[in-house]
């Protein structure tokens, strides 16, 4: 089953670029008929084949053209996203109402940049996000502040990563806890870029992500000990009257499908079975996916804290995202366990937002009996 499902996956989602592409360019012909629809369309997939093409070969080779030129290329990718979007509307409206082509054409292209800028413009700021969250057992309130998948070094850099930095010592939190995906490609590693992670006025706990990995992980792992983050690697370090737990990038269990699967043998299920906590004193687990809360609940987790789920980022990805992730964005209970998710600092493929913000999370542990 997980087998044909990594197999479909893919497929459909380049069966739905195809038709996309072959759409976009259509409906281009017919409301701009100056040129051939083959020309509409070759233009199209240049745009959309070399986008991801320069995503990859950034990952590989992160200097600062291909870097600039991925970035571009990722507006001008979700530009045609959102175009093929609105001539799908522009075609709707033909249908039911006698609308000239070239305005409805004029129109659609207007409304895709608008909604283009829009999310540039909200992809290029973060915001402080508070949420209050009750824990059993809690002597005292905690405030701690979680920082996921900033996706330093491809389109997000040293300035961006300094101002985290900035606002998160602006709220005093008693800790920090960086779930992951804090580094996107070898340029986050290069001289000086990770280096205000250093100025964090508490201390800081760090267990990867998936991209993590990606850039390598060793590498990674040695800058955080450059900047004295404390690396939790599915171990438990006692901290401000609680049981904080740390686990490297891990799938749920052997069984459940996993569309970024660890290459790790460990399983969630695994670690969390062999980690012996003590009883009456507040557990809080930090891991990047929030997968296998189940194991999370039967090992007596207060609260998950994790983010990799971007909350779909873009509309309309973020409704994939939720039927691909029970647990999407924000607070949620699961048995005894409370699961807080991020939308994450950062993004992927494009520097953008639209349907939820780049956040930094502030999360206030109260003890129960104290939350009204």
């Amino acid at each position: 089953m997980r087998r044909a499902l990594n197999i479909a996956m893919p497929l459909i989602m380049l069966g739905i670029f195809v038709l996309a592409i072959w759409y976009t360019a259509f409906r281009l012909h017919i409301h701009f008929d100056t040129v051939s629809f083959w020309i509409y369309q070759t233009i199209v997939a240049a745009v959309v084949i070399g986008t991801f093409a320069l995503f990859i070969v950034t990952m590989k080779f992160p200097n600062w053209f291909v870097r600039t030129m991925n970035l571009l290329g990722g507006y001008t990718l979700m530009f045609l996203a959102y175009l093929g979007i609105t001539l799908g509307i522009a075609h709707i409206a033909l249908l039911l109402w006698d609308i000239p082509l070239l305005l409805s054409g004029v129109a659609a292209l207007v409304v895709a940049f608008a909604i283009t800028l829009t999310g540039v413009v909200l992809g290029n700021m973060f915001i402080v996000r508070e949420t209050k969250i009750k824990i059993p057992n809690l002597k005292n309130e905690l405030s701690v502040m979680q920082i996921s998948d900033a996706h330093i070094g491809l389109l997000y850099g040293k300035k961006y990563l300094s101002k985290i930095v900035d606002a998160t010592n602006s709220k005093n939190p008693d800790f920090v806890v960086i779930t992951g995906d804090l580094t996107e490609t070898k340029a986050a590693l290069e001289q000086g870029v990770l280096n205000s992670l250093a100025n964090f006025n508490a201390p800081a706990f760090f267990v990867e992500g998936n991209h993590d990995n990606y850039t390598g992980i060793e590498n990674v792992l040695k800058k955080m000990d450059e900047q004295n983050i404390r690396v939790l690697r599915n171990e438990v370090a006692k901290t401000h009257g609680i049981q904080l737990i740390g686990l490297d990038y891990l799938k749920a269990d052997n069984e459940t499908y996993d569309m970024h699967p660890s290459e790790n043998k460990n399983t969630v299920k695994s670690v969390l079975s062999e980690i012996k906590l003590k009883k009456d004193i507040p557990v809080v687990l930090i891991s990047h996916s929030p997968s296998g809360v189940k194991y999370a609940a039967a090992a007596g987790v207060d609260l998950m804290v994790s983010g990799h789920t971007h909350k779909g980022q873009i509309f309309p990805f973020s409704i994939f995202a939720k039927l691909i992730f029970p647990f999407y964005g924000g607070l949620y209970q699961h048995e005894n366990t409370q699961v807080f998710v991020s939308s994450g600092a950062g993004g992927i493929f494009a520097r953008m937002r639209l349907g939820s913000f780049n956040e930094i999370n502030l999360l206030k542990l109260i003890p129960d009996e104290q939350l009204a």
